[in-house]
């Protein structure tokens, strides 16, 4: 898949290869990836649990990003199978589900059933308990809450950015990636542009001297407008906040952390 990623990012699924060799047996310990790619970087280069040619997926947060990710990933490799799903929103997930399994590319590997699809604050415990690789994409303040619980469970984590919302959050992110390393489990971050093709070459060469010494940077950030979810008659404030999670600091962080982060 070429083009825009659903965070209008550049996405070239296409490029990783599928990997069938033995070696998907055995987890590798660190791996690169990008937002776009990152959990298909992950899957392909990683391995299926021991004794079988399968790899549970479950994903966790079922928006643009999280569904982009979870298609990334089923593309990743042949034994890749979301089995799982959560979203505090039923709508949110009944969407998604539908997406996924119309998708042409994808449908063959999309195994969740009724009982595998769960909606509210628990939901996420759920997924994990049930995968072997869990796709962390909620919205950021329920990060280090996720991961702490997937690494204590012994999954494999594609965590998508920002990491957290706060310095207590970041520390803790930190403290639990330390743990994950010593567990030996893969645990992948979604900084796409921070492994884009592109971009490392560009900055290889930067850094190699071939436009000179740098005295100045002006960089400019061109996106969208953002999006904004009409509140409805049955919602709390909390549902509304929840659905509408850019707009408020405790949930994303503010836009400095949510963007600037690249």
């Amino acid at each position: 898949m070429t083009g825009l990623n659903p965070i209008g990012q550049p996405n070239n699924v296409d490029s990783q290869p599928e990997v069938n060799d033995s070696s998907r047996r055995t987890f590798l310990k660190a791996t690169a990836a990008t937002s776009a790619v990152a959990s298909s970087t992950f899957l392909a280069r990683t391995a299926h649990a021991a004794g079988s040619d399968l790899l549970k997926v479950g994903l966790i947060g079922c928006g643009g990003r999280g569904s982009g990710a979870a298609e990334n990933a089923l593309k990743a490799d042949p034994g890749a199978r979301l089995y799982a799903m959560a979203d505090m929103f039923e709508e949110r997930l009944k969407l998604a589900q539908s997406n996924l399994k119309r998708n042409a590319t994808i449908k063959e590997r999309y195994d969740v059933i009724d009982e595998n699809s769960h909606v509210g604050w628990d939901g996420y415990k759920k997924v994990i308990d049930s995968c072997d690789v869990v796709l962390l994409c909620s919205p950021p303040h329920f990060r280090p809450m996720h991961l702490e619980y997937a690494v204590e469970a012994g999954k494999h984590i594609f965590c998508e950015k920002p990491i957290a919302t706060d310095m207590k959050g970041v520390r803790k992110v930190l403290e639990l990636s330390k743990q994950a390393e010593a567990k030996g489990l893969c645990l992948v971050s979604g900084l796409c542009w921070r492994y884009d093709r592109g971009v490392k070459a560009t900055i290889s060469k930067i850094q190699e001297g071939a436009i000179g010494d740098i005295v100045s940077i002006q960089e400019n950030y061109l996106t969208g407008l953002l999006w904004r979810r009409n509140r409805k008659e049955d919602w709390t404030d909390m549902h509304d906040q929840l659905a509408n999670w850019l707009y408020y600091r405790w949930l994303s962080g503010d836009h400095i952390s949510e963007q600037f982060i690249h």
